[in-house]
């Protein structure tokens, strides 16, 4: 007998969003917050992040392990984000240990690089094939290498501090051990650099365990506009990832394997955890439906200028699912699917179309959640739904600024 009854993803996802329970976040050893966003400006890039707690993490009752930090120097964005291990009890801990530590090593560094090697910006814009380039190029990866090791220093050291404490031995009903603790690590270093053919961005990168590292460049054409910095490494099972206290990981060998250089035209670099990146799989190009997502939920602007042509197309209706933390209450959020589903189209497709992207976005449809960028992610974050999709979510992006990317210098260049 035929079986018509077929469900869709959302049918699936409207039955299964108000299955989920909620669980304050437990009393235990520095707990971390239910979700936290923050944001900081520069002269040459914007920086905001929001880190939310999983949906199985509410449902369970347990803490959200995700992690990020970020600072500006001069013009450099320093990024991190970091997952503590689900099934660690104090991943949480060395999660921020790792990223802070990061930023700040980064910070010192590139300081004394300036130091020592005051032309090192110049020579980033050098030829590709060129010695300066080189140098100086090597001098940043090895910056970010050491990043590293300094935050697998914070994550044993976060371990030898806690691992006596009467409250750490209660909780886990053991002695502490390090991997405990065990934590990814993402970090990016980008800044602007000027070469012969203009302004470029020169971005390095480096990825222990899974998450992802994307640069984003708004104005390209979709085959051109998705570069992938960083590599999810796994274990020797499926679902297994690394971690930054993994012994085979601190060799510089192990690390340089690890590093991806480029330089080029980006608008922005975004780093997320696996609860993001693999709700938007393959990474590539799916990340692009992530860059649209953003826009559409008026995370990242949707500027005037980008609207050159018709946009008489199918419009689907915000979706609005119960939230989590109370059952009442439903963000309406607008989803780059639902958009090419209406339409009967590709995601290359809407990519170029960015006057229906702006049609349908939740400022179309007078829907503003938040003012702040970091907090929109936040509400974003925290309850846009995806089948399959339970674990904690954090994304942190650099914005950088447009007088550095203008259409005219795209243009030029093409």
């Amino acid at each position: 007998m035929e079986n018509n009854n077929v469900f869709t993803d959302r049918d699936v996802t409207e039955h299964t969003a108000s299955m989920w329970k909620y669980n304050p976040v437990p009393d235990s050893p520095e707990p971390h917050a239910e979700a936290v966003c923050g944001e900081i400006s520069g002269n040459a890039a914007d920086i905001f992040a929001a880190s939310v707690r999983g949906k199985k993490h509410k449902h369970d009752g347990s803490n959200r392990d995700d992690s990020y930090a970020f600072s500006i120097f001069d013009d450099w964005a320093l990024t991190s984000v970091s997952d503590g291990a689900g099934s660690k009890i104090f991943s949480r801990i060395g999660s921020e240990a790792a990223c802070e530590a990061a930023i700040k090593y980064l910070s010192i560094q590139l300081s004394a690089l300036k130091n020592r090697m005051p032309e090192y910006m110049t020579f980033l814009g050098s030829p590709l094939d060129s010695k300066n380039f080189g140098k100086a190029c090597s001098e940043i990866a090895a910056i970010l290498r050491g990043s590293c090791i300094e935050a697998f220093t914070a994550v044993e050291n976060a371990f030898e501090k806690r691992k006596t404490y009467p409250e750490f031995i209660e909780a886990a009903g053991r002695e502490p051990d390090l991997k405990d603790f065990s934590c990814t690590l993402l970090t990016a270093v980008t800044a602007p650099v000027e070469t012969e053919n203009g302004t470029d961005i020169f971005t390095a990168a480096i990825q222990i365990g899974d998450g992802m590292i994307a640069a984003v460049d708004e104005n390209a054409p979709f085959e051109s506009a998705l570069a992938i910095l960083g590599t999810a490494y796994g274990g020797n099972f499926a679902g297994e990832t690394e971690f930054i206290i993994s012994d085979n990981i601190r060799s510089d060998e192990s690390l340089m394997a690890r590093t991806k250089v480029r330089r080029g035209k980006m608008s922005h670099l975004l780093l997320m955890t696996d609860g993001v990146a693999d709700d938007y799989y393959p990474n590539d190009p799916q990340l692009l439906r992530t860059f649209i997502d953003l826009r559409l939920n008026g995370i990242i602007p949707i500027n005037d200028a980008d609207s050159r042509e018709s946009a008489a197309k199918n419009i689907p209706l915000p979706a609005a699912y119960p939230w989590v933390n109370d059952s009442d209450v439903k963000y309406a959020l607008q989803y780059a699917k639902n958009i090419i589903s209406a339409n009967d189209m590709t995601l290359g497709q809407l990519w170029d179309n960015k006057a229906l992207q702006k049609k349908a976005s939740l400022a179309a449809h007078g829907i503003v959640h938040e003012k702040e960028r970091a907090e929109m992610l936040k509400v974003w974050l925290d309850n846009y739904v995806e089948r399959g999709s339970f674990d904690d979510r954090t994304l942190l992006a650099v914005n950088v600024k447009r007088s550095l990317i203008s259409e005219e210098s795209y243009e030029q260049d093409r």
